[in-house]
């Protein structure tokens, strides 16, 4: 048994449904070893979003087609994937230069998060829906695109994300589809009188059958500070101390 290789797969199955989930995301495997399952994505939007920013005027340039690649390294899934932004962009959140990284929360990845609802949340940053600009925690990423955004973006009415203002408005899923279904999966102890208890918390669904669970008893799951392997039993890890987050395992529904 591979923890590793078992989330690979399973995280394979839902980015992989988006190309028939939503109209305006392509998913391409990047250099599959044979044998093996895809560590590396390249995710193309196609929506519209701000490239860059005349220096003289201060106005945005707008593209509508963004790339980026999405790298689940050695440390996958024990930490956020290594997100690459390939195609100019300008966003307080991503780096429009070298090494053009993408700012992901660690404690929403270990929460639970899936490679499909990444692609999710970068989509929407492209489309400003998503941003944080203040110098406030979580500090943008890149801080000119971000000083850029509330001395001139924001005011100029470009966008705000509080006023429901943003660059595009083309939404992620199709009509049809929708959110991947998220089964909140909570196993009981083996030996109780009628065997094995699980609850399911069902949450939406998807046209391409796909869901999530979350398994509170059994198996191993990261500890999101330390990154050790331990017990999804234990309340805190073993190693480090730190209060465990319930791992979440992706299904497809047949």
């Amino acid at each position: 048994m591979n923890p590793r290789f078992d989330r690979l797969e399973s995280e394979s199955h839902l980015i992989m449904a988006l190309n028939k989930d939503t109209d305006h995301v392509r998913v391409e495997p990047i250099e599959v070893l044979p044998g093996w399952v895809p560590e590396r994505y390249k995710v193309t939007f196609h929506c519209r979003g701000i490239t860059r920013i005349d220096q003289t005027s201060q106005k945005p340039e707008f593209g509508e087609w963004h790339e980026v690649e999405i790298n689940c390294d050695e440390q996958f899934p024990a930490d956020v994937p290594r997100l690459r932004w390939l195609t100019p962009i300008w966003h307080p959140n991503i780096e429009h230069d070298e090494p053009k990284r993408v700012c992901v929360n660690k404690s929403e990845w270990l929460g639970g998060m899936g490679l499909d609802e990444l692609c999710k949340q970068m989509f929407e940053m492209v489309q400003y829906k998503n941003y944080h600009a203040e110098l406030t925690p979580p500090y943008p990423l890149d801080a000119k695109a971000a000083k850029w955004v509330r001395e001139f973006g924001e005011p100029a009415g470009i966008m705000n994300k509080n006023l429901g203002i943003f660059v595009d408005n083309l939404p992620f899923y199709k009509a049809t589809a929708g959110p991947a279904v998220r089964l909140r999966v909570v196993t009981t102890r083996s030996d109780a009188p009628s065997g094995r208890h699980i609850k399911i918390h069902r949450r939406g669904q998807s046209a391409s059958g796909v869901a999530t669970e979350s398994i509170a008893a059994g198996g191993t799951q990261p500890c999101g500070s330390c990154g050790a392997f331990v017990a999804k039993s234990l309340e805190t890890c073993s190693q480090c101390g730190a209060p465990l987050i319930r791992s979440t395992r992706r299904i497809r529904l047949k």
